[in-house]
């Protein structure tokens, strides 16, 4: 005998919904449970499903996807095989016998005398613009952190499948490739906004290796590194020549009253540049510690987003890489980064003699647009300073 599919209540105050896609063709064969089409109410898009087996018949005149519909409204019928349609459709049942997604505690008399195919079944909420999806695959979108909202469905209409969402999870790209896609984006708008020119120098450094030992021999493991003593040197003579600590904002240079002092830390996931604030007001130890700290919060991937904002000059070190120098790129909104090449012992003339010397490279990168050339140069004059005389600043 043909059961009548008709538009369920989907809600105590549900007087009427939209038929936004069957799920299944005129003439094709249905099994209980599949789901037969979709609904969208005032409060949310549903997937109905079936009670029983058969053929489903989509009769001349029946409501169309997207035809707002009474509840109770023949949207079409189920027949067993070889049963012929029904010659005239149903009056519309003034009440479906679909149950409800949450059964009230006291349901409302039923007139229907229609057979029940449906049970509806709450998918995604109804947005505009929103495609539907199905529970399951919302339930695996939510497992896999996939945003949902923005995936092309391959189901009819668009309806987005389990499927879909796998697919989408396979090609999301991982942390550590969101990561190194925002480095590229930051490196190459560096690349077309900043007017960048590089200068170098080398300094002698046997002080500071010396000074290094010193602080070695009495303080162990917890002694400061190259890179320490650099960063300390480095937020001085920074302090000192204020031009260098700048940023080109709205047309024009703009200098920062405190060095907020970038340190480049290599990670798995790429590089990172936590921030020691007010880096030049900071004693040497202080600033040992929190720049360890920070690099190991970096490298465990724990750092905080305010750790990796407001720098205000950048120091980048290859030197334990064994490269002797290189062309650091701005890390904007910055004027300018300092890169560090390897310590590394040459002949050099020292006090009219040739004599053998620590010596490393200095490169220094900066716009061209904040500040000129001589400033530029007087500054990485004065780091070179405090690397050969450690005593101007210890």
């Amino acid at each position: 005998m043909a059961e009548e599919i008709v538009m369920p209540r989907l809600g105590w105050t549900m007087e009427e919904g939209t038929l936004v896609e069957w799920l299944k063709a005129d003439g094709e064969s249905v099994e209980a449970g599949e789901i037969l089409f979709t609904v969208e109410s005032d409060k949310a898009l549903n997937e109905v499903e079936t009670f029983s087996s058969g053929v489903l018949r989509i009769p001349d005149g029946a409501p169309q996807p997207g035809d707002t519909v009474p509840v109770g409204a023949l949207l079409g019928y189920l027949l067993q095989p070889d049963e012929e349609m029904p010659t005239a459709p149903a009056p519309p049942s003034a009440q479906p016998t679909e149950a409800l997604p949450v059964q009230p505690a006291s349901p409302p008399p039923a007139t229907a005398t229609a057979s029940p195919v449906a049970s509806p079944t709450t998918t995604a909420p109804a947005r505009n613009g929103t495609p539907a999806i199905s529970p399951r695959a919302r339930r695996v979108a939510a497992e896999l952190g996939i945003d949902w909202t923005h995936l092309k469905g391959s189901g009819r209409s668009g309806r987005i499948r389990e499927i879909d969402v796998r697919t989408a999870a396979q090609s999301a790209p991982s942390p550590a490739g969101r990561i190194r896609e925002l480095i590229a984006g930051h490196l190459l708008q560096s690349q077309r906004e900043t007017a960048a020119v590089t200068l170098t120098t080398e300094a002698d450094a046997t002080a500071l290796v010396d000074l290094r030992a010193a602080l070695k021999s009495g303080q162990g493991t917890e002694a400061p590194t190259y890179n320490h003593l650099i960063a300390k040197l480095t937020a001085l003579a920074v302090a000192e020549h204020p031009q260098i600590n700048a940023a080109w904002e709205n047309g024009a240079p703009r200098q920062h009253e405190s060095v907020h002092l970038g340190l480049a830390v290599d990670t798995e996931d790429g590089l990172l540049v936590p921030v020691i604030r007010d880096a030049q007001t900071k004693s040497l130890a202080d600033l040992t510690a929190e720049a360890r700290d920070l690099a190991f919060k970096a490298r465990r991937r724990t750092l905080s987003p305010d750790a990796l904002q407001g720098g205000t000059f950048t120091i980048s070190n290859l030197g334990m890489y064994g490269i002797d120098a290189f062309t650091p790129i701005i890390h904007l909104p910055q004027a300018a980064i300092l890169g560090l090449g390897r310590i590394i012992e040459k002949p050099a003339v020292f006090k009219g003699e040739i004599v053998p010397r620590a010596l490393m490279a200095l490169s220094l990168s900066f716009d061209h647009r904040v500040l000129d050339g001589a400033p530029a140069a007087r500054f990485l004059d004065r780091v070179r300073t405090f690397i050969e005389q450690p005593a101007l600043w210890m």
